[in-house]
C-alpha cells in the first residue's frame, strides 16, 4: 500500500508535467493578464515603421525598454495590452493612427528557485498563475527520498505568504512557511497549494531514511515522517519481518561515526533476544542500516554487509511511515 502511494505521488507529478507541456501557446505568453517585468524579452511590430520589424527588446532593470524613434517606454508593471497602448501614445506624434502589435518572447522576470529533493533543481520561470504543485511539476516532481514537508520563502516586496505557520525574518524581512507534501499532492488542504510569486524559494529537504537489508521480506529504505523515531524492531516490521533461514541473533546496525560521513561502526543487535523480551529494543538513527544475515552465512557477515552497503543507494525508498 505504501509503495502504491509513492507511485501515485510520482505519477501525479508526471501527469501534471505532461499536461503543462501540452497547454496552448497562451500559457507560454503568460496569458493576457501577465505582468511584464525586468529581463522579460518582448517584440514590438509597427505596421507603418519597418524600423521595428524583426527585433526583440529586453526590459531593463529600471523597468523600461528602449525603442526606435520613441526612446524609453515604461514596461514593467504593465500587461502587454497596456504596454501596447503606451507605445501607441508615444508614436502619435510621428505616425497617425499607428498599428502596434506586441508579444512576449521570453519570460525572465519571474524566477522561482526550487532546491533539494526534486528531480531537476534550479530556477523555474512563472508564466501566468502557477501554484506550488505546478512549480514542483515543472521541476520534475519529488525524488523518492524527499521529506514530507516543503518549505517556501517569500521576499517582503512580493506580498504576504498566506500560510498558518508563516514566520518573518526580522533581518531580511522575508517570510518562511512550510506545508505538508500530502496536503499539496493529494489536495487534502487546498489552502496549502498556494499561488507562487516571483523570487519565491522552494526547498524540499531529504527525508530521514533508515535501511533494512539482508534476509528480510521487503528490503529497502524507509522514509520517515518528520521528527519520527523508530526502533530496530519497528524497522524490521516495516520490512515485513524476517525471511526464512534468517539469523536474528547475528543482526547488525551499521551507523555512521559521529562527525564522519563515510566511515561506519557496527552495532550488534540480537533480534531474537529483543523479540523474546530479554533485551531492550535499540533506537535507530537516520541513515542507519539494519542488516539481517542468512543463517548459513554467519561467518561471512562482514563481507555481505560490506556488499550491502555498496548497494544501499539503489534500494527502493518506501514512503508514508
Amino acid at each position: 500500500m505504501r509503495a502504491i502511494l509513492a507511485c501515485c505521488i510520482s505519477a501525479s507529478f508526471i501527469l501534471l508535467a505532461a499536461s503543462a507541456a501540452d497547454r496552448p501557446a497562451d500559457s507560454k505568453s503568460g496569458g493576457p493578464q501577465y505582468i511584464l517585468g525586468a529581463n522579460d524579452q518582448i517584440n514590438v511590430e509597427v505596421v507603418e515603421l519597418p524600423e521595428f520589424s524583426g527585433r526583440t527588446y529586453r526590459i531593463d532593470a529600471d523597468g523600461s525598454v528602449s525603442l526606435p524613434l520613441v526612446g524609453r517606454v515604461r514596461a514593467a508593471g504593465l500587461t502587454l495590452a497596456q504596454f501596447q497602448d503606451a507605445v501607441e501614445k508615444q508614436l502619435h506624434s510621428q505616425v497617425k493612427n499607428p498599428h502596434v502589435v506586441t508579444g512576449l518572447v521570453e519570460v525572465r522576470s519571474q524566477p522561482v528557485s526550487v532546491m533539494g529533493q526534486v528531480n531537476t533543481p534550479g530556477t523555474e520561470m512563472l508564466q501566468g498563475n502557477k501554484t506550488l504543485f505546478d512549480v514542483l511539476a515543472m521541476a520534475g516532481g519529488l525524488k523518492p527520498d524527499a521529506g514530507d514537508v516543503i518549505k517556501i520563502t517569500r521576499q517582503k516586496e512580493e506580498g504576504p505568504l498566506n500560510l498558518k505557520n508563516a514566520a518573518a525574518d526580522e533581518t531580511t524581512g522575508s517570510v518562511t512557511a512550510s506545508v505538508s507534501v500530502r496536503d499539496v499532492v493529494d489536495l487534502r488542504d487546498p489552502s496549502a497549494n498556494i499561488l507562487m510569486r516571483p523570487h519565491d524559494s522552494i526547498s524540499v529537504p531529504r527525508a530521514q531514511v533508515v535501511y533494512v537489508i539482508g534476509n528480510v521480506k521487503k528490503a529497502g529504505g524507509f522514509a520517515l515522517s518528520q521528527n519520527k523515531q523508530i526502533s530496530a524492531l519497528e524497522a524490521l516490521s516495516l520490512a515485513e519481518g524476517m525471511a526464512p533461514n534468517a539469523a536474528p541473533k547475528s543482526a547488525r546496525i551499521s551507523r555512521l561515526v559521529p562527525g564522519d560521513s563515510i566511515n561506519r561502526e557496527q552495532i550488534k543487535v540480537d533480534l531474537k533476544a529483543i523479540l523474546a523480551g530479554k533485551q531492550k529494543d535499540i533506537p535507530m538513527q537516520p541513515d542507519d542500516i539494519l542488516y539481517v544475515p542468512d543463517n548459513s552465512a554467519r561467518r561471512t557477515t562482514g563481507k555481505i554487509l560490506e556488499t550491502g552497503l555498496a548497494t544501499v543507494s539503489g534500494l527502493v525508498i518506501w514512503r508514508g511511515f
